[in-house]
């Protein structure tokens, strides 16, 4: 099949875009070859797909024209007493604007064993993301206006997904089902003009350089916070070119010990390049990788259950506000949450009758207000937190009257049910964020709620 789609908002040798797909399979298990398996493993079916889609990604009405502004006696001055009209010019565009094209292939199979009880899917996939809108090239200052989006990146997507079932129905009347999913993808830069010079970006602010992962996280490696002030100084003269000070001019006992990757004899971020990052390294990426489902349900006697399982086994997450840290920046920037209390200390503080004792083995370095707090803040392996997790997103338990019970009334089916959602999370992050929605440097969204439900279903 294909499409032949078309936008105004484009220019007229850009505005139209062929999309084809087609599709083909090949079910092995019913040739004659295959006679002497069929009862062992009915189906096996080979399948193979390419699809191609087009996106115009804008919201504007006219990308591609640069449009003047009219404004009505809205003028910063009074000419013969009244306020003049004004133009206002736009900014610049790009007048070659055109579609965003996602080319997709896949291959797979499906396979089904021991009367079909068993069951398995498994795809591949590579997805190409052409003349992508990226990010704006960067231009000098000189420019005096902001630099226009265009068609100026290639993404590449590449993952798997698979699906195992088994069903079954004993003797006793029971039935069951176990289904299984699981799947993975990377997305690659393919191609980036805008950042020749491979400029990389520490934390959550994820440059895009060719050949390399979108959301990448580089920081630090930590060695650890320095129990006393001998522990820390023994560090810094082990760096004998500078030691710590292009992150800060003085270090106390309770703050950071960054590790010394290159050996160069400093702690340092090199040029901020791909080829020259100092003791920065790649700590990860920000995307959710092995996202997995579980769903397990039963019936026996009239009774139903059904639980369903959800999670991701990696997800890096670099936090970078106050929300994290506790002390940031200022008083008013600040948090007082209980995990915030685990701060490194090497005396008791507070007022008597309610001080918090000396505390070496701490999590957070010791609380610093003001921009100089930034030293023992910086992007680093000991903060990346793993926002891995498992949740019981939905458990239903309920029971079907026996026919013989309601049809004198009239129904054909009675079910009462009670239902759970979001009852129990397995996760090492702490409680002041939720794995499910936990955000990239910006404190945490709205958690989600647990929810109980009861209910009654009648069919007539």
């Amino acid at each position: 099949s294909t499409r032949y789609d078309g936008s105004s908002r484009f220019h007229r040798e850009n505005r139209w875009v062929l999309s084809p797909s087609f599709s083909a399979g090949w079910n092995v298990a019913r040739e004659n070859f295959w006679n002497n398996l069929q009862d062992k493993i009915n189906t096996f079916k080979l399948r193979i797909s390419y699809g191609s889609l087009a996106n115009q990604n804008t919201s504007d009405w006219y990308p591609t024209y640069r449009l003047m502004e009219l404004g009505l006696s809205n003028g910063g001055w009074l000419q013969d007493g009244t306020k003049p009209n004004t133009a206002t010019i736009g900014g610049l565009i790009s007048s070659t604007l055109t579609w965003e094209k996602v080319k997709s292939w896949n291959a797979g199979f499906d396979l089904g064993m021991f009367n079909n009880r068993f069951n398995a899917s498994f795809d591949t996939f590579v997805r190409y993301t052409k003349d992508m809108v990226g990010p704006a090239i960067l231009l000098p200052s000189t420019l005096g206006t902001s630099v226009p989006n265009a068609n100026n990146c290639d993404l590449r997507t590449k993952g798997w997904e698979l699906s195992v079932t088994w069903r079954d129905h004993l003797n006793n009347g029971l039935n069951y089902g176990i289904t299984l999913n699981l799947s993975d993808q990377i997305t690659i830069i393919d191609k980036y003009p805008g950042n020749d010079g491979h400029k990389i970006s520490v934390g959550n602010n994820s440059s895009f350089i060719e050949g390399r992962r979108i959301g990448e996280i580089w920081g630090y490696e930590t060695i650890g916070i320095a129990k006393s002030q001998a522990e820390m100084d023994a560090h810094l003269a082990s760096l004998p070119n500078g030691g710590q000070r292009t992150l800060a001019a003085e270090w106390k006992a309770g703050d950071i010990m960054y590790k010394d990757l290159n050996g160069d004899g400093k702690i340092s971020s090199g040029a901020g390049t791909l080829e020259d990052h100092g003791d920065l390294k790649y700590l990860g990426d920000n995307q959710s990788h092995y996202l997995f489902g579980i769903d397990i349900n039963a019936d026996w006697k009239g009774f139903d259950f059904r639980c369903f399982f959800q999670g991701v086994l990696k997800h890096n997450v670099w936090q970078s506000d106050g929300y994290f840290w506790g002390a940031y920046n200022n008083v008013w920037k600040s948090y007082g949450m209980k995990e915030h209390a685990d701060y490194f200390r090497d005396a008791p503080v507070g007022l008597p009758g309610q001080e918090l004792p000396a505390n070496l083995n701490s999590y957070y370095p010791r609380p610093i207000f003001g921009s100089d707090n930034k030293r023992n803040q910086q992007c680093q392996s000991r903060y990346l937190l793993n926002a891995s997790y498992i949740r019981l997103k939905n458990l239903q338990l309920g029971y079907t009257l026996p026919n013989t019970w309601v049809s004198k009334l009239g129904i054909d089916k009675c079910r009462v049910f009670v239902s759970g959602e979001n009852l129990w999370t397995g996760t090492s992050l702490s409680d002041l964020f939720d794995p499910e929605t936990v955000t990239t440097g910006s404190g945490n969204a709205y958690p989600l709620s647990k929810t109980w439900s009861f209910g009654l279903s009648l069919t007539l």
